[in-house]
């Protein structure tokens, strides 16, 4: 090899050895990894744990009442605890730092489930968990776009990366959980911890607000109505959908790991499912541009919460097979529904109201359908045994998806009638 070369390979080494050193890596032409990193590591530590949960309740000796009471927690501080964590992100500026705190309370929490047992003692760390855990996405998820909107990244490429992370945590979890149930909240703390380091690497650059002088000149604020956040009635039939087909997915996801226990089954066949779930995914994220082309967001959602109740049917066939066939679903009930109420609040809210629009949506997603479904699930099976309650669930998702299409039906006739007369 000539000097030449030798001094421009070992010039090359020295690059990337003070890129290693110093946490970056091409000059900051790629740092959208970093956030590709953050989202992953995100799900990866939460499909650690939270698969399971349910199913390490019941083994504890839980009833399906107290796990619902339980499972709603988290939805519940979610309404009147995240918030404050975005008020205080906003008033001081530090979105990094906030992001990096309810990191860490998340890790020290999970810490804390194997230190006891019993309902009261689940209740308070519940609370505790909640209290941090609800924020680690709505905060990753501003910085997120914040970043890939000023430097025109697609966020399916960023999103993806939780997917793909979370299939492969989930599926690889399961077997280590049949010895020790209780090393699953070890494995989230470990996956927070590590998040931690991720976190402080985030570009700072994405977490610049708009200046005052950008929202005036933002030429669609102009026509804004006082007080609105949408730019019509439609949200009122998107904000049911989510509400409903959330009823489902919690419903679904909180009491699947207890189906799967009293069918015989064990964590393993839980971490299977999930990675199933989780992988069904994939082919959305990379085609969601494209069906955003061809469908609307209200005939999307109508669709998701069909094969929503089609979903839970399935899960009642009792055999590994049913299972699968379930879990498949995901991609059509979970991520057409994020993707579609997403992009609907990102064109059909007033620029400066579009933060809000996201609250409101998480709001009745995360905060009031995920509490229904927990709830009146626990309540149900507790009355009627779990294999009925998954029957009743599906009929309840259908008569109000019935009810939905119906009345955006009308609203549809009556926004036409109004326009031509």
């Amino acid at each position: 090899m000539a000097k030449g070369e030798v001094s421009a390979l070992s010039g090359k080494l020295g690059n990337i050895g003070r890129r290693i050193r110093t946490y970056e890596w091409d000059d900051g032409d790629h740092r959208w990894l970093w956030l590709l990193a953050v989202n992953s590591m995100i799900y990866m530590a939460s499909a650690a744990y939270s698969p399971y949960l349910s199913l390490y309740y019941k083994q504890q000796g839980i009833s399906s009442l107290e796990i619902g009471t339980l499972l709603s927690i988290g939805p519940v501080v979610s309404i009147c605890i995240q918030p404050l964590w975005g008020i205080f992100s906003d008033l001081t500026g530090r979105r990094k730092l906030t992001l990096g705190i309810v990191v860490l309370g998340t890790a020290a929490v999970l810490v804390g489930y194997r230190l006891g047992t019993g309902f009261g003692f689940f209740f308070l760390l519940s609370i505790l968990l909640s209290t941090f855990s609800t924020s680690i996405v709505p905060l990753s998820d501003a910085l997120t776009l914040e970043y890939a909107n000023r430097h025109s990244i697609n966020y399916a490429r960023i999103r993806i990366g939780g997917t793909i992370g979370y299939s492969i945590v989930v599926l690889a979890v399961g077997g280590f959980l049949k010895a020790d149930p209780s090393m699953a909240f070890l494995f989230g703390a470990v996956g927070y911890l590590l998040l931690f380091f991720l976190v402080l690497k985030i570009p700072v650059e994405g977490v610049r607000s708009r200046s005052k002088k950008e929202r005036q000149t933002d030429g669609a604020s102009h026509d804004k109505k006082p007080g609105h956040i949408f730019v019509d009635h439609s949200f009122i039939f998107i904000l049911l959908c989510s509400f409903v087909i959330q009823v489902g997915m919690s419903f679904n996801g909180n009491f699947m790991g207890v189906y799967i226990g009293e069918m015989g089954y064990d964590q393993q066949l839980v971490g299977v499912a999930n990675f199933i779930s989780a992988a069904s995914e994939i082919p959305i994220l990379l085609a969601a541009g494209w069906i955003m082309k061809r469908f609307s967001a209200i005939q999307i959602l109508l669709f998701s919460c069909v094969m929503m109740a089609v979903r839970m049917v399935l899960l009642t066939g009792e055999s590994v097979g049913f299972v699968v066939a379930s879990q498949l679903l995901q991609s059509v009930t979970y991520m057409t529904t994020y993707y579609s109420c997403v992009m609907f609040i990102s064109r059909n809210t007033y620029p400066d109201k579009r933060s809000q629009g996201q609250s409101l949506l998480a709001m009745v997603q995360g905060g009031f359908g995920s509490v229904a479904g927990s709830l009146l699930g626990g309540a149900v099976i507790d009355q009627l045994g779990i294999r009925v309650s998954y029957w009743a669930m599906s009929a309840f998702v259908l008569v109000m998806t019935a009810a939905a299409a119906a009345g955006y039906l009308i609203f549809k006739k009556r926004t036409s009638q109004k326009a031509a007369g």
